[in-house]
């Protein structure tokens, strides 16, 4: 020992390096130790998994429970120790062999930057909401019955996924559309998505269980490929990586966003609009056409699709030979909606009665387009913020929309900006058409498919704003699919 100004002795030499040696030596038992206990316990495990459970006399293995929790906390312990392990070794013995093939696979296998963005979003928003509002289904009395019976066993699981139009869809999907002069009739809701259902449904024999199943499945892929979409079209406009990857999440955190992996046709119209513009860009107008015309039958509002492709259409001053060809592919998007009248006017007399059906939910278009939004702004400012909540049962439904809309309306004039004027009159329109009806709720649900306005807040450079806008959304999203699981009025 070697004392130094302080009079502090510090150990140099033989006795620090025999002391160092020791601490390891106790590491390395310990760490034996610990991998002996979790190969027991994994092993345990395995034999209670396969076996059912066994008795030995002296050992009796038949609870998992007790495996399970020993396993959660010598694991983590192992893994802080660190040193080598025997155990990890003897795992990785058998399939060394494979380590060069398994290299080569990867190596040949380019999974894209955007595929791995996407999968994120979608992983990581949709296992936190479907957790959540399987539990609020499990936990809180329904607001309202569904006036539909799901066919499953697992009934709360499945009502996750299921309310309000969904009833339509499956109705629609299992035994076609009908009229009724003095009701509610299905024509209200466009072809597509029911289509869809029946014809993924068809192959399982076309029950109930496979309806509902297939309407799950169309939905949640549409909202995938949507996405994957959005994000190599922000990509092509921005160059920027880090732009579509904010893009697309985003887009997947949306309180509204709920609607998307949901028995509701809006994840197949935001892919079918999403492609329609995207293709369009690309000077691809047959491809824009078609997909235009799904969009617009996808759902009662999707024939505004036409407008950005019209305006695309009339880009760069082309000449009359050319202006013919581009509005010759959209042709498509005019034909759908006529061939969807023409279908209605024989069930009802009137090609615009999927229009006036609408009347029978006590909605009604043809009003100013800030009427209601100056209903809300006057409500909260006569009662206050907090008594305004007391005003109806529908209040708080109504603030979440106008929010909502008033948001969007902020962005339109950035988005005329930054993305060019056929993105931001596709947002105007899609704002105000629902705007001008009688009533805020639905607005919400259709901004969320408002793809040019995430695309552009991905542009946004602030770390601050980026981290409010994740935890803002995301703690509204968990809101909403509570509300939307135990039959609160939130379409």
């Amino acid at each position: 020992m070697m004392p130094d100004g302080s009079g502090t002795r510090h150990i140099i030499g033989p006795e620090a390096g025999a002391g160092e040696g020791m601490g390891s030596s106790i590491r390395r038992s310990m760490a034996f130790v610990l991998d002996l206990l979790i190969a027991t316990y994994a092993l345990g495990l395995v034999v209670i998994f396969v076996t059912g459970g066994v008795d030995l006399g002296v050992v009796s293995l038949h609870q998992a429970e007790k495996p399970i929790l020993t396993l959660v906390i010598l694991i983590p312990l192992r893994l802080a120790l660190g040193t080598r392990s025997w155990l990890l070794e003897m795992a990785r013995r058998p399939v060394q062999p494979l380590a060069p093939v398994w290299t080569m696979a990867l190596n040949r296998i380019h999974i894209s930057p955007a595929v791995v963005d996407v999968t994120f979003a979608l992983v990581a928003t949709r296992a936190a909401s479907f957790s959540i509002a399987f539990i609020a289904n499990l936990l809180f009395a329904p607001y309202s019955a569904r006036d539909f019976a799901m066919p499953f066993k697992r009934e709360k699981f499945a009502q996750i996924f299921a309310a309000w139009d969904s009833g339509w869809y499956f109705d629609i999907a299992s035994r076609g559309y009908y009229f009724n002069a003095d009701g509610q009739s299905s024509i209200a809701f466009f072809p597509l998505y029911p289509m869809l259902m029946r014809a993924v449904a068809w192959p399982f024999g076309g029950t109930d269980k496979a309806i509902w199943v297939a309407g799950i499945v169309v939905s949640c892929i549409a909202f995938a490929l949507a996405l994957l979409a959005v994000h190599r079209f922000t990509q092509h406009l921005f160059g920027d990586r880090e732009v579509a990857r904010r893009a697309v999440l985003y887009l997947a955190i949306f309180p509204f966003s709920l609607f998307f992996t949901r028995v509701y046709a809006e994840s197949v119209f935001l892919l079918a609009s999403v492609l329609a513009v995207s293709r369009a860009y690309d000077g691809h107008w047959w491809r824009a056409g078609i997909w235009g015309a799904l969009a617009t039958l996808a759902r009662p509002n999707g024939i505004l699709i036409g407008l950005p492709l019209a305006l695309l259409a009339l880009g760069g001053r082309p000449a009359v030979r050319v202006l013919s060809i581009r509005f010759a592919g959209l042709l498509p998007i005019p034909v759908a909606l006529a061939g969807y009248g023409a279908y209605v006017y024989t069930l009802s007399g009137d090609p615009l009665g999927w229009l006036s059906a609408q009347a029978h939910w006590g909605y009604s278009l043809g009003f100013p387009p800030w009427q209601q939004l100056l209903k809300m702004i006057a409500r909260l400012v006569n009662y206050g913020f907090y008594d305004y909540f007391f005003v109806s049962t529908m209040a708080p439904f109504r603030l979440f929309h106008g929010i909502a809309a008033l948001i969007f309306l902020a962005l339109t004039p950035a988005i005329f900006k930054r993305l060019g004027v056929a993105m931001g009159a596709y947002v105007l329109a899609s704002l105000l058409v629902p705007l001008s009806s009688n009533a805020l709720e639905g607005v919400g649900r259709y901004s969320a498919t408002l793809f040019p306005a995430f695309m552009l807040v991905g542009s946004f450079k602030s770390p601050r704003l980026h981290e409010a806008i994740l935890i803002g959304a995301s703690l509204f999203l968990a809101l909403f699919v509570c509300l939307f699981a135990t039959g609160r009025p939130i379409y």
